[in-house]
């Protein structure tokens, strides 16, 4: 008959157990960690509104009489948006159109009540079965503003983007013709990214070129919205965005990297961007409907989801631009009107 074994146990005596500051400096020496620079610079927020949505019952957040649309970016201003982008609302029908002298109503309205913001533009022009023109919507903002304050950043679609309906194409000819024009007036071109092929486009036929001058580009990856990058699937939305942000990184080194979210996932893609260090986030109502992911909650204010934003990338230790002037520094942007 085998003998018990006998426990360690078994007859000894309970010591108390010390972390001493050797065992704990050895184990957890947290205080050699290195800084992480990821997102250690400051961050731009951009407003859309009202976009292209349809307001009225379906989404109330869309505000169509002038002085809604006024009061909706100055409020979003106010909350920390130093970017705006408007399409501005006929308020007879509440459709947005391109109609410049209407955006340049809207746009003073704002300006009158916040003083200095960035207005970035979707200037180019849909030519009917030819040529999407950058120049001549871009010129006629120019000439109201007596300068850029309507068009200080202009938004280019990728090249080979097609306009359904208006069958209009983006060709390499305008594009690069748009750009030269854009530099010479001091209108900064925005590039527009809506797939993984895009910045390449830009890349190989603009930027290898020497044809944009203008530093830093500003690269701004639109995702979950139409015609972009599919985010509506987790956890392929961050493997997306990751992988994005990346390429860009290592193709075209220096960019100022804007992160445009849409769709169901916007507020997990936003917060994504900020914390991988983008440079620009946009959010609002122009590509955004519900306000979480996994909720039906609609969005009920445009500055809401700005105050969220920047409410976010502070308690994330993120400095939000709030002066127009650092952040057209920042970008490469000259302010040549008077506000």
């Amino acid at each position: 008959m085998s003998k018990k074994m006998k426990t360690h146990s078994e007859g000894s005596k309970y010591v108390p157990y010390a972390m001493t500051k050797d065992i704990v400096a050895d184990m957890f020496p947290v205080e050699k960690e290195p800084r992480i620079p990821t997102m250690d610079k400051p961050l731009i927020i951009e407003s859309a509104c009202p976009g292209f949505q349809l307001g009225g019952e379906r989404f109330p957040a869309v505000p169509i009489t002038l002085e809604d649309q006024i009061r909706e970016q100055v409020e979003s201003v106010k909350e920390g948006a130093v970017i705006i982008h408007v399409h501005a609302r006929d308020p007879k029908t509440g459709e947005a159109q391109m109609n410049h002298k209407l955006l340049a109503e809207v746009l003073d309205g704002i300006f009158a009540e916040v003083g200095d913001c960035i207005v970035f533009t979707h200037s180019w022009y849909p030519v009917p079965n030819s040529e999407v023109d950058c120049i001549i919507g871009t010129r006629e903002l120019l000439e109201l503003g007596k300068g850029n304050k309507y068009v200080q950043g202009s938004l280019l679609v990728p090249i080979g983007y097609r306009v359904r309906e208006q069958s209009s194409y983006v060709g390499t000819k305008g594009t690069i013709e748009g750009i030269k024009w854009m530099e010479a007036h001091d209108v900064k071109p925005v590039y527009q990214l809506f797939d993984t092929y895009g910045h390449l486009g830009f890349k190989y036929h603009v930027f290898d070129q020497g044809i944009a001058t203008s530093k830093p580009h500003i690269m701004n990856i639109q995702i979950g919205k139409h015609e972009s990058h599919a985010v509506n699937r987790d956890p392929w939305s961050y493997l997306q965005l990751i992988t994005n942000v990346n390429m860009i990184k290592e193709n075209i080194p220096g960019s100022a990297i804007g992160v445009y979210p849409g769709g169901r996932n916007w507020l997990p893609i936003a917060v994504m961007g900020i914390m991988m260090g983008a440079d620009i986030v946009r959010v609002g109502i122009e590509d955004c409907y519900w306000m979480y992911p996994h909720k039906d909650d609609i969005i009920k204010k445009n500055s809401d989801v700005v105050k969220m934003t920047v409410d976010i990338a502070n308690m994330l230790g993120r400095r939000v631009v709030t002066d127009a002037e650092e952040a057209r520094k920042m970008l490469g942007i000259k302010l040549t009107s008077k506000l």
